[in-house]
C-alpha cells in the first residue's frame, strides 16, 4: 500500500503544500478554517505528520532519546517502561539507542543527532566523551543518569548511593552481622564505585572484616548463582553481604538456598534498587528504595531546564533513597528484645 503524504493531503483539503506545512508546523499565516480542512483531509486519508521533517525546519520534534546498555537488570527495563509512558503524557516519544554500537558513526549518540532528537539520555555505565562533546556542539543537550560527568552542557542525575550503602551497613551491624561482603561489578560502573566506597566507609573503625567480591562476565542470573555459590561455599564466607544491584541480591539468595544457608538466622542479604521482584514472596529483599518515577521526574526537570537555557552550568541532582526493610534480615538486634 502506498504511503500516504503531506501532497496526498494538499490534493484532499484543496489547498496548497505550504498551507499544509503551515499547519503541521504552527506557522502563523493558517486561519480556523484552513486548520480545520486541513486536518480532516488528513484524518480522512490515516495521515500523521513526521516530527522529523518538523525538525528540520527548526521546530521541536518532540523526540527524546534513551542511550541505553542491553537492560539485563530489571530497573533498567523498568526506568524504560515508565519514561515511555511519562513522555507520552507530555505528548512527547522516546526513541531507543543502543550503547553497544561502537562504530565511528553508530553511536547512540549519533542516532538522536540523526533523527533531529530534542534532548538525550545516558542510562548506559560508559560512554564516550567526545560523543558527548559532539552533540553539545551542536546544541544537543545530554542528561547522564546514574553517573556524573563535568562537562559544559551536560547534566547529571543519579542515586545518593553512599547514603543508601551507609544506611545498608548500618542495618547489618546493628543486626549482629560481623563478617561482611560486598558484592559488586568491580568498580566497572560509577554508581558500583561509589556504592562501595559508601560501605566501606560506614564500616570503617567498627572492627568489622570486609571482604569485596566481584562479578566477572556477564550479570545473567546463571553467572550471578555461580559467583554467589562461590563465594557462599567459602568457611570463611561473610554472615553478611550488600549487594550493588538487586539482580545480584537475588543470585545470592538462590545460592543460599541451595547451600541450605537460612536467611536471615545465618545470612543476611540486602539489594540496591528495590525493583518489584524484590517484594515478591519468593525473595522478600531488604534493598534500598531508588524511586524510578523520581529518577524520571528528576530527569524531566534538568531537560526543561536545559532546553530553556542551553548556556547555564550544568547541575547535578542527587536522587535521595530509602532502606526498605524485608524477610532477609533480621529484624531483632542480636541480643536485643523485641521492640
Amino acid at each position: 500500500m502506498k504511503r500516504v503524504t503531506i501532497k496526498d493531503v494538499a490534493l484532499e483539503a484543496g489547498v496548497s503544500l505550504a498551507a499544509v506545512s503551515r499547519v503541521f508546523t504552527n506557522t502563523a499565516g493558517s486561519s480556523a478554517r484552513m486548520r480545520e480542512k486541513v486536518q480532516k483531509a488528513a484524518k480522512d486519508l490515516g495521515y500523521r505528520p513526521s516530527m522529523l521533517a518538523k525538525g528540520l525546519v527548526g521546530q521541536r520534534t518532540n523526540l527524546i532519546t534513551l542511550v541505553s546498555g542491553r537492560m539485563a537488570d530489571p530497573f533498567d527495563a523498568l526506568f524504560l517502561d515508565r519514561l515511555s509512558e511519562r513522555l507520552a503524557q507530555l505528548k512527547m516519544r522516546l526513541l531507543l539507542a543502543s550503547s553497544a554500537l561502537q562504530g565511528p558513526n553508530e553511536s547512540g549518540f549519533f542516532q538522536a543527532l540523526d533523527y533531529q532528537s530534542d534532548a538525550v539520555i545516558v542510562s548506559a555505565g560508559t560512554m564516550s566523551l567526545d560523543h558527548s562533546s559532539a552533540c553539545v556542539r551542536n546544541g544537543l543537550p545530554v542528561l547522564l543518569m546514574g553517573r556524573i560527568v563535568e562537562q559544559p552542557g551536560v547534566d547529571c542525575a543519579l542515586a545518593d548511593n553512599r547514603n543508601g550503602a551507609r544506611m545498608a551497613a548500618e542495618l547489618l551491624l546493628r543486626t549482629g552481622c560481623s563478617r561482611l561482603g560486598y558484592l559488586g561489578r568491580g568498580g566497572e560502573t560509577f554508581s558500583d564505585r561509589e556504592r562501595f566506597k559508601g560501605f566501606a566507609d560506614a564500616l570503617s573503625g567498627s572492627g568489622t572484616d570486609l571482604k569485596r567480591y566481584a562479578l566477572k562476565g556477564s550479570p545473567d542470573n546463571e553467572n550471578v548463582f555461580r559467583t554467589a555459590n562461590t563465594i557462599l561455599s567459602d568457611k570463611h564466607r561473610p554472615d553478611g553481604i550488600f549487594c550493588s544491584s538487586d539482580s545480584l541480591a537475588f543470585g545470592v539468595i538462590e545460592a543460599a538456598r541451595a547451600l541450605g544457608i537460612s536467611i536471615p538466622d545465618d545470612f543476611s542479604v540486602i539489594g540496591f534498587n528495590n525493583v518489584p521482584q524484590a517484594g515478591w514472596r519468593s525473595f522478600q529483599l531488604t534493598t534500598i528504595d531508588l524511586s524510578v518515577n523520581h529518577c524520571i521526574e528528576t530527569a524531566i526537570e534538568l531537560l526543561n531546564r536545559r532546553l530553556e537555557n542551553s548556556e547555564r552550568c550544568p547541575l547535578i541532582r542527587r536522587i535521595p533513597v530509602e532502606l526498605v526493610v524485608r524477610g532477609t534480615t533480621r529484624q531483632i538486634p542480636a541480643g536485643g528484645k523485641e521492640s
